[in-house]
């Protein structure tokens, strides 16, 4: 009777389902500025969900979250969400996400990339690190040369490339919403400095890597001053693979 029991409980053992290993620490940068969540970022189904209001306000918009429903207004963007529901609006038409919302402990967690694209930011991730760089949406703003709040945040309008590129050496794009002061520009790529080889044209600024990029993430970083003496300090990725 023990010899059964024993051979019953170890075939028990090995019919249960593993546990999930746990998920590594995700990394989340918003226009250079790394976020701080009250908790963490969680992985479900292959995608980064973060707490509400964090990511929302740092892209620039207002929340209003009742009875399982949120709608989120800014940069002239209108967001309606319901928790447990993968039915959303943006600006009025239907869109379809392919995870819902969802709250843990009195957190509501929302899908990280459908609403950084939603408020018109671009999303790139990198695997390695498992670190999310969001560029645009409404970034962090910069202080002023007297120390006081900054009149105003400095966001890129545009920016090339992102997603995947299959050149060594693309040509990098770049521009503001305010104008900026060309000699304070300072632009890194993999964290290296690359200014020798900046130039303007009208608003726009473009460089290439002085050196050929390898397969994988890339990330470029742009800091300076405005005219008005307003400072930033911004960020975005793209992925190089083979064409």
């Amino acid at each position: 009777m023990k010899r059964l029991f024993t051979v019953a409980f170890a075939t028990a053992l090995c019919a249960a389902p593993l546990a999930a290993p746990a998920q590594s620490a995700v990394t989340v940068i918003v226009n250079g500025q790394t976020m701080n969540f009250a908790q963490p970022p969680i992985v479900r189904a292959g995608r980064v969900f973060v707490p509400l209001r964090g990511v929302f306000e740092q892209l620039g918009a207002t929340v209003v979250y009742a009875n399982g429903q949120i709608n989120a207004t800014g940069r002239g963007r209108t967001i309606s969400l319901t928790i447990g529901s993968t039915q959303a609006t943006v600006d009025g038409q239907p869109q379809t996400m392919d995870v819902a919302p969802f709250i843990v402990t009195d957190t509501t967690f929302v899908p990280l990339r459908f609403i950084s694209q939603a408020l018109g930011a671009s999303v790139n991730w990198n695997d390695s690190t498992s670190t999310v760089t969001i560029a645009g949406g409404g970034g962090p703003g910069g202080g002023s040369g007297g120390g006081g709040p900054a009149p105003y945040r400095v966001q890129l309008v545009s920016v090339s490339p992102t997603g995947t590129v299959y050149g060594t050496m693309p040509a990098i794009h770049f521009g503001f919403d305010h104008r900026v002061r060309f000699e304070t520009l300072r632009v890194r790529i993999d964290g290296r400095n690359v200014n020798s080889g900046l130039n303007q044209s009208g608003r726009g600024f473009y460089i290439s890597p002085p050196w050929p990029l390898a397969f994988g993430d890339h990330s470029v970083r742009v800091t300076g001053t405005t005219f008005d003496g307003v400072t930033f300090d911004l960020s975005w990725g793209f992925k190089r693979v083979p064409g």
